[in-house]
């Protein structure tokens, strides 16, 4: 009596547990059929609207051969369990796979774009690089220019610098040259004044000491 209450308990526990799994997840209606909706769990009791093939039904209650369920758009009524299936159609694995591949597709045309962008950027940057590459050639260049001119000009400097110093010694010999001439000159003439002085002074002292001839009157 124990084993039989036992075995009653397990299979009663085996069909809730089956209800259970079934009201979980509900079931799918098989490819290519469409049914009508019944207000009770009987093959004459009113059909009250439709559950369409690949419709995935939530199941609310059990009933031996018939199901209580609710459709996608909301209808409630009892469906023959032989005509639903756990199994997920395939008519809608071949939609839901479509709907992937619409997916990748437009996944992978946005990455193409990313992609055509990127390589757009990349061309932009690597004529970037290429100005940025001939004007550090053209700056190198220039310094170059720029420190060879400059030693140039450094140099013609220094020789512009001593001709200056040359010519301001010029200057300063041709005044020492000319004050000396002025010195020489004024003392020629000192000398020529003595001279002169001298001579006339002779020439007077003789003329004074001359006797005078008799019979002249001046």
């Amino acid at each position: 009596m124990r084993k039989i209450c036992l075995v009653c308990l397990l299979c009663a526990s085996l069909c809730w547990y089956a209800v259970d799994d079934a009201l979980a997840r509900g079931l799918y209606v098989r490819d290519r059929v469409n049914i009508p909706l019944k207000r009770n769990a009987s093959e004459n009791s009113q059909v009250i609207g439709m559950a369409s093939t690949n419709d995935y039904l939530e199941v609310k209650e059990e009933g031996g051969e018939w199901v209580k369920v609710t459709t996608p758009d909301g209808q409630e009524g009892w469906v023959p369990v032989r005509l639903l299936t756990t199994e997920t159609p395939r008519a809608l694995i071949i939609e839901q796979l479509n709907d992937k591949m619409k997916a990748y597709a437009e996944n992978l045309k946005a990455v193409q774009d990313q992609n055509k962008a990127l390589e757009k950027e990349n061309r932009e940057l690597k004529f970037q690089v290429g100005s940025l590459t001939s004007d550090v050639d053209k700056s190198k260049s220039d310094y170059v220019n720029l420190r060879e001119a400059s030693t140039t000009y450094l140099d013609l400097k220094a020789d512009y610098d001593k001709l200056v110093a040359a010519d301001k010694e010029r200057i300063r010999k041709l005044d020492e040259l000319t004050k000396e001439y002025s010195r020489l000159k004024t003392s020629e003439r000192v000398k020529f004044t003595i001279v002169i002085g001298v001579i006339l002074g002779g020439v007077l002292q003789n003329l004074r000491g001359k006797p005078k001839k008799s019979g002249y009157k001046m």
